[in-house]
């Protein structure tokens, strides 16, 4: 019996014993799911401000933006004025006042305030060092529209006046004309579309105006180095991470650099030809001579006035020293219905001549009515100048590709036709001494003629290229904060010659970087705590 209970024991199974309890094991997992929550929390914190820093950045970067699209305005609004009155505004100072750190926003709770300035290169003796407030003419730059006109007129000049910019070469300046002209055949040591072609290029020349200097980059052999320069940020100068892509050029020790040619060409000069009021200016060559000494007769001398229609009815004749001094402009008696059978090439040809008008009887001689209008002296600096806000051989519509006298660098001077070294310095020489004058007589280019520095035939070769006016300007307008924050800065071109004035091109430099200090846009030194006021 006793063996079968220890058998019976052996069969039943054993029992299990449970591990006891482990302390705490709640507490850690809570623990842990405190903390998913809390890093959680925290990403979701770090996300938001991180969002909430983007946004305020985006609201910045367009507030700046912003303030650029009302500086355009700005400068649009500015050019509305009488050309004269836009002019005058723009060299006596008033960039100062008018394109230097205009507020556009004043956070006074913020203490932030939001500005735009519109800067230029500040040339001098021919390099372009840094900025100036205000902005540039067009017209002291070389249209490249004009060229092929200028060839047809006077064959070489176009190549000419190309070859006057520094390191041109015969073979450049032949590859841009071929792009321009509108015909397929080469020049000398140029490329039309055969070349191109040749060479896999998905293009071939415009055989057109360009569009743009950009795209002068398409031509043959043309660089960026060359169009555009050293100046990688479009600052103005050279900065010390740029001095490696001098390319040889001579750079000094301020950051100065040589004018590239994208300061020295363009494609959008032009001038209106109207009056001082914004009128069309008068024909002198209109065929219906009652009108056009009726219009004459309101906004110049009636002398003058009387003589012009003599004019286009009767042989002119150049007077020379020993020519006597005819009659009198008033004891000629105007007949209007006498038909015009000559026309002025020039506002010019009614200086020192005489014209021969028949007497009343057959056997009489006629008689010589000389020009009030003397081709020296008083005339030349106060009724010419007069004359010419007037009347024009070619009134109406918009005059393109003109040059500056008065602000054009020596290198657009000399690729005027006709120019030379010599008028070219004396050019500069008298702008130098001119510098702060209001003389009127130099509105228009005939002031050449009024100071000796040209004769009567020169300025007459010379006006149809020259001009002392011009309705198209270029400027950087950059908006910026106060203190922090981004940016915005955009290359524009605003031509007055419509109304109202039109934006003509748009270049978005915010790619660039910033380009400029706080301090130089808001033409302050630093360390200056002091913001510009409104």
């Amino acid at each position: 019996m006793t063996t079968r209970r220890v058998e019976s024991r052996r069969l039943l199974p054993r029992r299990r014993r449970w591990p006891a309890p482990r302390r705490g094991m709640v507490l850690f997992v809570v623990v842990i799911f405190v903390a998913m929550i809390s890093l959680a929390g925290l990403s979701y914190v770090a996300v938001m401000s991180m969002e909430h820093k983007a946004v305020r950045l985006r609201g910045d970067e367009l507030q700046v933006e912003m303030a650029v699209g009302s500086g355009i305005e700005a400068i649009r609004a500015h050019l509305t004025q009488s050309p004269r009155n836009a002019r005058a505004a723009l060299y006596r100072g008033d960039p100062q006042r008018r394109f230097r750190g205009v507020v556009v926003a004043d956070d006074s709770a913020g203490g932030r305030r939001t500005r735009f300035s519109a800067v230029s290169p500040r040339v001098e003796e021919e390099r372009t060092a840094g900025l100036r407030f205000g902005l540039s003419n067009e017209s002291a730059r070389l249209n490249l529209g004009v060229l092929i006109e200028w060839d047809r007129l006077r064959p070489g000049s176009a190549q000419d006046a190309l070859m006057n910019l520094p390191e041109m070469s015969q073979s450049i300046a032949d590859a841009i004309l071929d792009w321009i002209d509108p015909d397929s055949d080469p020049r000398g040591s140029g490329a039309e579309a055969s070349y191109y072609s040749g060479l896999g290029l998905p293009y071939g020349p415009r055989n057109a105006e360009p569009t743009s200097l950009e795209e002068l980059l398409l031509v043959r052999d043309v660089t960026r180095q060359r169009l555009f320069g050293a100046d990688e940020n479009f600052n103005y100068r050279i900065d010390a991470g740029e001095q490696a892509g001098g390319g040889g050029r001579t750079l000094s020790p301020a950051g100065a650099m040589s004018t590239p040619w994208a300061m020295l060409l363009t494609v959008f000069s032009a001038e209106k030809n109207a009056r001082p009021d914004g009128k069309p200016k008068i024909d002198l060559n209109e065929r219906d001579l009652r009108s056009l000494h009726g219009k004459l007769a309101e906004v110049i001398d009636s002398d003058l006035a009387a003589f012009i229609i003599l004019c286009r009815q009767y042989r002119q004749v150049r007077l020379d020293g020993a020519a006597d001094k005819g009659v009198p402009i008033r004891t000629v008696q105007l007949d209007l219905a006498v038909p015009a059978r000559y026309e002025f090439t020039s506002p010019l040809d009614v200086l020192g001549i005489a014209v021969e008008v028949p007497a009343g009887g057959k056997e009489a001689a006629p008689r010589m009515v000389h020009s009030p209008l003397a081709a020296s002296g008083r005339a030349l600096r106060e009724t010419l100048p007069a004359l010419m806000d007037y009347v024009a051989v070619a009134p109406g519509g918009v005059l393109r590709g003109r040059v500056n006298l008065d602000e054009a660098p020596r290198a657009v001077l000399m690729a005027v036709p006709g120019m030379t070294e010599g008028l070219a310095q004396r050019i500069e020489a008298q702008r130098r001494a001119m510098a702060r004058s209001t003389d009127a007589a130099r509105r228009h280019p005939t002031w050449l003629l009024a100071e000796g520095l040209v004769d009567l035939a020169q300025m007459k070769a010379m006006l149809p290229f020259v001009t002392c006016g011009g309705d198209v300007y270029r400027a950087q307008v950059v908006g910026f904060f106060d203190d922090y924050g981004p940016v915005a800065r955009a290359e524009v071109v605003i031509d007055a010659t419509s109304d109202p004035p039109r934006q003509v091109y748009y270049k978005d430099l915010r790619l660039l970087g910033r380009g400029f200090s706080i301090d130089e846009l808001r033409g302050t030194t630093a360390g200056v705590a002091a913001p510009l006021e409104a």
